[in-house]
Formats: structure tokens, C-alpha cells, sequence
């Protein structure tokens, strides 16, 4: 379904971190409909930012006011339940009207994850990251501060246990010290394709799905910016970047 990175951004002199920068690579069956461009939308008053797929109205990344940033990935489990009627890329818009992480978790107690296959829901704001299974009670979900360190999480529907292997020691030995080339590398990172390995790369293709679109959104102090590619990272296609004045 998706690789997500988080990098932290740093202050002109490269002392302070003030910000960060969530990239998403979304991989889907090649039938498909494509999503649509990031929209501005009004949810719970807030100003926010998504992609809509549009057979859902929903979106699997989005971005608000508050800077709270947030990304669903599929959580692929080797008996997955059936009979669920919901699609999950209602979870974010749920969400996206939230202020705080912890305003959040209460928004998410009412979500209906039992009709919706299950996800992983990853939220950042700079200070904190969180991370959700819904398989997992909301009332156990800790929020963890975030040291600022480079994170990754990902998903495949040929079973998460087969990738996240392989990616992660890519990942892991990808980060260098020079912080303020953080933002080219983990751009680089998305655009990563093995020759011969095409479906365990971070930028996938296989015969049935592939890499369909990479989203990045940047969040300072003062402005948030989503832009979206609407082809894998690694071809050329006409970007679309949309803006908002961070509210605090």
C-alpha cells in the first residue's frame, strides 16, 4: 500500500529543529481510478489539505492547520478478517479536524473499525509521533515524543513480513549526519527501485500494482505545504503543491 517516511527539519543554522517533512509513496492495483489533486477542504473548522480517492471521498494522507500531519497504511495481516463494508480511507477525514494528538485519539474512539479491514494510522505534529494499529484498543495508544530522527513505516499486499525486512536495512543505512541534506535523501530514498527486485523496492512495480503517486508535506512554524506527484517518484509528471499559513 504505501512507504512513509518523517524527516526532521532544522532551523537556518541547522541547530534546532522547527519543523518536519512527511513523504508518502502510495502503491495500488494498477485498475484503479486515479486520485484526484489535493483539495482544500473545511472539516471541524480547521483548514486542511488531501488527495481524494474517488470511489471513497476519503484519502490516505492529509495535512491541517494545527500542523497536524497524518498518513494511513494498510496493515496486512496473514488471516485478514472479511465481511468489512467500510472503506478505511474514511479515518483521516475523521481525524484531519483535530487540534491536538490527544484531541485526535478521542476523535478515533469513534471510528468504526470493525467494518474497515485493518490500517495503520501514522500522525506526526513535530513534537510527537503516534502510531495506531486498529487492532489495537484507542485507550492503549501511547504517544511517544519524537527524538527527530529519520522513521519509516510501509506495507504491501504481498504481506507486510515480506518487505519491511529489506527496506528498513535500506533505511536504516540511509541517513547520513548532514542534516540539512535530509530532505534530497529521503527523496531519493522514495525514488529506489532494485533491478530484479521490483516488488520489495520502496518505488514498486509488479505485474498487478505499482507505485502511483508521491506526496510530500512540509511543515514549518509559520506554513504547511502538501505537494503531490501524480506518477511514482522516479518519473516525470506535472506537480501540484498547495499551501497553508500554520495556525497555532
Amino acid at each position: 500500500m504505501c512507504t512513509v517516511t518523517i524527516v526532521p527539519t532544522f532551523s537556518p543554522d541547522g541547530s534546532v529543529p522547527d519543523g518536519f517533512r512527511m513523504a508518502c509513496s502510495r502503491d495500488e492495483q494498477h485498475g484503479r481510478a486515479p486520485a484526484l489533486n489535493p483539495q482544500l477542504r473545511h472539516i471541524a473548522g480547521q483548514r486542511v489539505l488531501m488527495p481524494v480517492d474517488p470511489g471513497s471521498e476519503g484519502t490516505w494522507v492529509g495535512v491541517n492547520e494545527a500542523g497536524l500531519a497524518m498518513t494511513l497504511l494498510n496493515y496486512n495481516l496473514p488471516s485478514p478478517p472479511t465481511g468489512r463494508d467500510q472503506s478505511r480511507g474514511r479515518v483521516i477525514p475523521a481525524l484531519l479536524g483535530s487540534h491536538t494528538v490527544e484531541e485526535l485519539l478521542a476523535r478515533a474512539a469513534s471510528i468504526d473499525r470493525d467494518r474497515m479491514l485493518p490500517f495503520r494510522l501514522v500522525v506526526c505534529d513535530g513534537r510527537s509521533l503516534l502510531l495506531w494499529r486498529s487492532t489495537e484498543p484507542i485507550d492503549r495508544v501511547q504517544v511517544d515524543s519524537w527524538d527527530h530522527l529519520p522513521v519509516m513505516f510501509t506495507s504491501s499486499g504481498l504481506g507486510d513480513h515480506l518487505v519491511e525486512g529489506p527496506r528498513r536495512e535500506l533505511f536504516e543505512g540511509w541517513f547520513g549526519e548532514d542534516v540539512s541534506a535530509y530532505a534530497q535523501a529521503q527523496q531519493a530514498f522514495h525514488r529506489h527501485s532494485w533491478p530484479g527486485r521490483e516488488h520489495l523496492s520502496i518505488c514498486m512495480h509488479r505485474d498487478d500494482a505499482g507505485t502511483v503517486s508521491y506526496t510530500t508535506l512540509q511543515v514549518d512554524p509559520q506554513q504547511i505545504a502538501m505537494t503531490y506527484h501524480p506518477d511514482r517518484p522516479d518519473r516525470a509528471a506535472d506537480d501540484v503543491t498547495l499551501t497553508l499559513e500554520r495556525r497555532l
